[in-house]
């Protein structure tokens, strides 16, 4: 009978080692913006903020002639493990300036094209000169390379949202579309483009002015990250990537999911090459 309470002792123990021994923890990594830019609705692009301490969201009331605005924001996660494993997302900006006081939803879009910021520099809300190399209406960069289709190319999902009302810290929470996003930012660096910031753009000074990299460190853009270090291609959570891995990818071929490792639209070929370059056998 002591021989069996032994055995079974013993069973416990080697459970909780292995449970203790597999046992992940959780990062946080917090960044602030390296790029945030306006998107003046202009006729030209000739309009842009790349250098200004702020950036603006919304439709501005009669004096800007009932113009929209929209922000782009970017930033480096070059400090994450190459197999970080994104467990959640969030954003804080700091509201600088309201047209209206009443809450307005403000969404977060993924970018699908590169784009820039120059050395423009405004201090309101009209935007200044565009500069080489600026975002603009228009334009990823000023003044040769143009957007597929004026006002920026972004993605029509929501990644996460929040209502914005008077001046003030606003927080867009974790979902699991902001934490697709920056699995495959994490995943295929080239393809970082930030997010659109886009607010209400029906309402008449609906705008929003934000805080950008430019401005006072206590008010800049912050993205905080909690991730755990995974292996990038281990499908089915045993620390390798070998066949069985394989076989799950081959089995999703064409859809979207946990195989689609490059987060870029479906399981494909690209997703192949991934899984295939950190084989472990």
């Amino acid at each position: 009978m002591m021989r069996r309470t032994g055995s079974i002792a013993a069973v416990t123990l080697c459970i909780v080692c292995v449970s203790a021994a597999n046992t992940t923890r959780a990062d946080t990594l917090t960044v602030t913006s390296i790029d945030d830019n306006t998107l003046y609705e202009t006729a030209n692009g000739e309009v842009s903020g790349g250098a200004s301490t702020t950036f603006f969201v919304g439709r501005v009331g009669v004096n800007g002639e009932g113009k929209l605005r929209r922000g782009v924001i970017k930033f480096d996660l070059s400090a994450l493990p190459t197999h970080a494993v994104v467990e959640s997302v969030s954003l804080k900006l700091h509201c600088s300036a309201a047209g209206l006081s009443t809450p307005f939803t403000i969404s977060l879009k993924r970018m699908l094209k590169s784009w820039g910021e120059g050395v423009s520099f405004a201090f309101g809300g009209g935007g200044a000169s565009s500069t080489p190399g600026d975002a603009t209406w228009l334009h990823r960069f000023y003044p040769n390379t143009l957007w597929s289709s004026p006002g920026g190319d972004f993605s029509p999902t929501v990644s996460a949202s929040t209502n914005v009302g008077s001046s003030g810290f606003y927080t867009w929470a974790t979902t699991p579309t902001a934490v697709a996003d920056v699995q495959g930012w994490v995943n295929v660096p080239v393809s970082n483009f930030g997010w659109m910031v886009q607010g209400n753009e029906i309402t008449l000074q609906s705008a929003k002015r934000f805080d950008s990299h430019e401005s006072a460190l206590s008010t800049r853009p912050q993205l905080t990250v909690v991730y755990t270090v995974g292996l990038l291609g281990d499908l089915n959570g045993d620390d390798k990537v070998n066949a069985a891995d394989l076989s799950i990818l081959l089995g999703a071929w064409g859809q979207t999911g946990p195989a689609n490792i490059d987060n870029l639209g479906v399981v494909d070929a690209g997703d192949l090459a991934y899984l295939l370059s950190k084989w472990t056998g």
